[in-house]
């Protein structure tokens, strides 16, 4: 088996994931550091390799012989908990369930557990909590955890869930199913319908691979393909939207104490809302600590940074089709898929405790965008 060399350009102490090419075949591997004492478990992805690392130092080398590994227990494991709802599990326990019941306007994912086991995505409407009634945290009924969805595509509302007036989401089928030591999820498939459902607008491609990262965080990367199958599609300049949507837990928000902090350095909606940014992070107190989620805009999305449909009551949304609709004197920008063509949209989400410094969220990103380089020597 050959040795493989790891390196990252800067300091990268927490799990951080590395992909490399192993071949066609089957199995998985387990990378061995040479000199030291390190087993690091290694998922195939088709015809290349995943694992999760930490504690690289900036342009210094580490070798691991890669090994051939036999049954690997634990890691993330996908279980069907009914007809239309699929549980991702984590060695530390339950971290979310897909929901895509066909009587509900869209897929969601809920509940969303961090560090812990703690929820960090609320409650409403998919459940009614007395806590949540308590705090007036139960507006917004569209805002369903975590999920996508837009309004203004080709003129249909699939973003609020007003009776009668909104589009809907339909999920067609899974095409892949994962589960494994390194990372698990899947890939499923979707149809954007208009208001009666008659007419398909466009076709959804999502995938939701979750990272084994260790009981500190949660790690997950989130890619949604819009792909014109219906004929042209035109998405209009608004800020209701997000491509990757968050509705905190109640306690986190900002009206209670949390904080919202993006890339730029901007702290709290006045300095967050409507601006672009690479990413964003919302950290509050949830059961006596303080828990985050940052979610992270691939350079390579359109219209890259994106910006932020983020409020102080607890909304994230992910928005690279608006500018007038958050500077009123400035020029639209619409979102244009030609019949036939794709439009693609990756995002890193972190899980972590503490706020975005003690997180280091600034360097999860860059190893992310730019993440460490696995050769064979």
């Amino acid at each position: 088996m050959p040795t493989i060399e790891i390196s990252s350009e800067f300091d990268c102490q927490f799990p951080a994931t590395v992909r490399f090419p192993v071949g066609g075949g089957s199995g998985n591997f387990t990378l061995v550091e040479q000199g030291g004492s390190r087993k690091i478990a290694v998922q195939r992805d088709e015809d290349h390799a995943i694992a999760v690392i930490s504690g690289l130092q900036a342009n210094r080398k580490v070798r691991f012989k890669l090994e051939a590994a036999g049954g690997a227990a634990g890691g993330v494991e996908l279980k069907d908990t009914g007809p239309t709802s699929v549980l991702i599990q984590l060695p530390e326990g339950p971290f979310t369930t897909y929901n895509f019941d066909p009587s509900t306007a869209r897929p969601h994912f809920y509940p969303v557990l961090g560090p812990g086991g703690k929820a960090m995505t609320r409650d409403y409407p998919i459940k009614d909590v007395a806590e949540e009634k308590a705090a007036k945290d139960q507006d917004h009924p569209h805002h369903r955890s975590f999920w996508t969805a837009f309004d203004e595509v080709n003129g249909v509302n699939n973003w609020a869930e007003e009776k009668g007036k909104h589009g809907w989401t339909r999920h067609k089928a899974f095409t892949a199913r994962e589960s494994g030591p390194v990372f698990g999820g899947f890939t499923a498939t979707a149809t954007w319908l208009s208001v009666d459902q008659s007419t398909s607008i466009l076709d959804e491609w999502r995938r939701i691979r979750v990272y084994n990262a260790g009981a500190e965080i949660r790690l997950l990367d989130y890619e949604v393909r819009l792909t014109a199958g219906h004929g042209d599609v035109s998405i209009g300049d608004t800020k209701e939207g997000g491509i990757l949507a968050w509705r905190v837990f109640h306690t986190m928000k900002e009206k209670e104490g949390g904080r919202m902090e993006n890339s730029n350095g901007g702290v709290g909606e006045a300095m967050c809302w409507g601006k672009k940014a690479a990413w964003l992070d919302y950290v509050g107190p949830v059961a006596g600590e303080l828990l985050g989620v940052a979610m992270m805009d691939h350079p390579g999305n359109p219209n890259h940074p994106c910006r932020w449909h983020t409020r102080s009551y607890g909304l994230v949304g992910s928005n690279p089709f608006s500018t007038k609709a958050f500077e009123p004197t400035a020029a639209e920008t619409l979102g244009h898929i030609k019949a036939g063509e794709t439009m693609r949209f990756r995002y890193r989400v972190l899980l972590h405790r503490g706020d975005a410094r003690q997180a280091m969220v600034d360097d999860h990103y860059h190893s992310w965008v730019q993440a460490p380089k696995a050769v064979t020597v």
